[in-house]
């Protein structure tokens, strides 16, 4: 029997909600327009529309998208305006960083970091709009995600290939090599590494899964992984892990090992798995930390900054006063200076938020994230097809651990590592890739409908 359509007021949810964010960020660009009027003057000249032209445009480009999901018929009314409300703030963030340190610079000798912040923010701005049009293709045009599952090995000779390529080839950035150069271009290739190794990952378990699970032997209370199935699957992730290593990323290296874990455990259901694999963490960050100076100088600035103040503690110093200054309300939006904690606008953009917004807006960023996670997790829950449900949860776990990762280094929870913040920090490759994640949990919601 056909199945009906979804009731029109559930759309109106999902436009009302569109509609509330963007007057959220509107309302925040006037007060940064506000805040820094004699840079934009100075910037803008006589056509300050070109300065609200983003915020204006926001509202119809999510519309279109909400359009496209309508047409599908998808009942995901609370993962859209999620993701607006994050990618918005994200841009309004940078905006209001190339201001502050424009007026800096106006006020006394500084470093130029106006001119930066403002050129990252309309590369973001380009980027976001073409992870629009990406998401929009893949929500129209998109047949069936099942074909990555077909592709598998192939996804992984890729994801292999890809690393091999960028060690080969990657551009080094403070002793990491984390972009490929294509011309005026930087692409970061670990942050489609972990979309291809999650696909591959839910993949592989949902085709082995019965012969893993009978295959597997028991030894006292513990199940024994059997090496014929299980074998290649951690023969790829070691080598992923040990490429990504090489790179001297240990970020991308800790988020690909959570995500591992995450979707080896909900495919297997094995928490011996996990704790098997835990301890070779374990094993291998006390290896790690003995041969490689970055890790010990990460970890005695994780444990005590403030005796290397001036040298590499500086930036987590100068977070966590920005923390600690912004109290529970905030100094108000652009009333703080996380401008002068250096790589603010990636690493450290949490800061921005709490220095600005206090601790309600930090506790409020942390719920929107969870609220995301939550959602990905439902359409994997109402998923009859096993690769899809494993997929989309396979997915959440990826921005539970990316989230997790990078708020637990800004504050001091564990080890600073240089990753994004999904959807707020800066980076193009990040935020397509991140509305290309979205794009699939949207298509694994159509095919459960």
């Amino acid at each position: 029997m056909r199945q009906p359509r979804p009731p029109a007021v559930r759309r109106g949810r999902e436009f009302a909600l569109l509609l509330l964010v963007t007057a959220i960020i509107g309302a925040g660009y006037w007060v940064v327009w506000q805040a820094y009027l004699p840079v934009w003057k100075t910037q803008f000249h006589l056509v300050p529309w070109r300065f609200f032209l983003p915020p204006v445009l926001m509202l119809p480009a999510w519309c279109l998208i909400a359009g496209a999901l309508s047409r599908k018929r998808s009942r995901e009314t609370l993962l859209l305006p999620t993701v607006a409300l994050l990618c918005g703030l994200g841009l309004l963030l940078l905006l209001r960083l190339a201001g502050g340190a424009a007026t800096q610079e106006l006020q006394r000798a500084h470093e130029k970091l106006g001119p930066l912040f403002y050129h990252l923010y309309h590369k973001q701005l380009i980027s976001f709009g073409i992870g629009l049009v990406v998401l929009w293709v893949m929500i129209l045009g998109w047949k069936d995600y099942r074909l990555l599952s077909r592709h598998k090995y192939v996804i992984a000779f890729t994801t292999v290939a890809l690393l091999l390529v960028m060690t080969l080839f990657g551009h080094a950035v403070e002793g990491q090599q984390v972009a490929l150069r294509l011309g005026p271009l930087a692409f970061q290739p670990h942050d489609v590494v972990k979309f291809l190794m999650v696909i591959f990952l839910a993949a592989y378990l949902v085709d082995k899964r019965e012969l893993i699970q009978v295959a597997s032997g028991r030894f006292g209370m513990f199940t024994l992984m059997d090496l014929r199935y299980m074998g290649p699957l951690v023969a790829l992730w070691i080598l992923v892990l040990a490429i990504v290593i090489r790179h001297d990323d240990l970020g991308a290296a800790m988020l690909l090992f959570g995500s591992f874990l995450g979707v080896l455990y909900l495919g297997t259901g094995r928490l011996n798995y996990v704790i098997f694999g835990l301890l070779l963490a374990v094993a291998g960050a006390l290896a790690v930390y003995w041969h490689v100076p970055r890790v010990q100088t990460r970890v005695a600035v994780w444990l005590n900054p403030w005796p290397q103040y001036d040298r590499k503690g500086y930036q987590i110093c100068q977070s966590l006063m920005a923390l600690g200054s912004g109290r529970a309300i905030g100094a108000g939006l652009a009333g703080g200076f996380p401008e002068q904690v250096p790589a603010v606008e990636t690493d450290m953009i949490y800061t921005v938020v709490s220095e600005d917004l206090g601790l309600l807006g930090a506790v409020f960023v942390i719920a929107v994230y969870l609220v995301l996670v939550g959602r990905i997790f439902h359409v994997a829950m109402q998923a009859e097809d096993p690769f899809g449900r494993l997929l989309a949860a396979g997915l959440a776990v990826t921005f539970a651990v990316q989230t997790f990762t990078i708020l637990g280094g800004v504050t001091k929870l564990i080890p600073l590592t240089g990753i994004t913040l999904p959807f707020l920090s800066y980076g193009g490759t990040s935020l397509v890739v991140n509305l290309m994640l979205v794009g699939v949990v949207y298509k694994v919601s159509e095919a459960a409908e």
